[in-house]
């Protein structure tokens, strides 16, 4: 059993909506989850005056709000800003926050670009992917002097939210052009592994066998997916989806519709985690 947390300030009527993060916050704990779980998403332009005037008046934490107003006058730095509040409201464990002002005044040394790359990096591998897209244009339009190998990694990457979003056009379209940017195998190898999942076999293997570059590489990629499906076999979707073909087959209807359910509910719950990022 976990030990229990004394929450302080009050609930707030209304949201506070956190930009950067893309989320709204509706009492002093969840605002410092928030900002423990995403500090590579948090910049200067999140402590602004708004925060503390919501902090103030929908959490009733007037003392904590003149603080944090102080030392935004002092211009003290924003990774003292977030521990001021991390802190105060004791929400969080010391390493968390240790941690989280290690991240912030790392950031801060970075200039606008670096700072980018590192959010939209994080935000891909959290699988926010409106978010990372946006970042990762960003920086394809605006960042100067962006040697090739960095444009290429930013053109994978986005492959990567492209196949994982089963939209395989558009991801082998930038695992070619990061091939094309770097020579990296592992781009080529990806580019040909969407070019496998959208074409009907016939054609992926009429592909192969006119494309003499491609051949090799479709050793790898027959290689990875016969690893992949034996993974699969081992998982516990793949026992899932056997437990719910046996439940059918033997009529128990009951615990079919039961397990469908909370699957249902699981996508669900992660859909709406997506939209909330747009």
């Amino acid at each position: 059993m976990t030990k229990p947390i004394l929450c302080i300030g009050t609930y707030a009527e209304n949201p506070y909506h956190i930009e950067k993060i893309g989320r709204n916050v509706y009492c002093i704990e969840e605002l410092c989850y928030c900002l423990v779980h995403n500090a590579f998403l948090i910049d200067e332009e999140c402590f602004v005056q708004d925060l503390f005037d919501w902090i103030e008046k929908e959490c009733s934490l007037v003392r904590l709000s003149d603080e944090l107003r102080s030392m935004e006058a002092k211009r003290c730095s924003l990774a003292a800003l977030v521990g001021t509040l991390l802190d105060y409201v004791g929400y969080n464990t010391r390493k968390e926050i240790d941690k989280t002002e290690e991240i912030l005044r790392e950031n801060a040394g970075m200039d606008i670009y670096r700072k980018k790359l590192a959010r939209a990096d994080f935000l891909m591998n959290s699988g926010r992917y409106n978010m990372a897209f946006r970042e990762y244009e960003f920086l394809l339009a605006n960042m100067p002097e962006m040697d090739r190998n960095m444009r290429a990694d930013i053109e994978h990457n986005e492959g990567v939210m492209y196949a994982r979003l089963f939209l395989f056009d558009k991801a082998k379209d930038m695992f070619m052009r990061a091939y094309e940017d770097s020579g990296s195998k592992e781009s080529y190898i990806q580019y040909l592994m969407a070019v496998r999942m959208e074409l009907p076999d016939k054609e992926y293997v009429s592909y192969i066998a006119d494309n003499e570059e491609a051949y090799e590489a479709s050793l790898e990629i027959e290689k990875r997916l016969k690893e992949a499906e034996e993974l699969y076999g081992a998982s516990g979707d793949n026992i899932t989806m056997r437990a719910l073909s046996v439940y059918k087959a033997e009529g128990n209807m009951h615990e079919y519709y039961a397990q469908v359910g909370e699957m249902t509910e699981k996508l669900k719950e992660d859909y709406r985690g997506l939209v909330k990022e747009t």
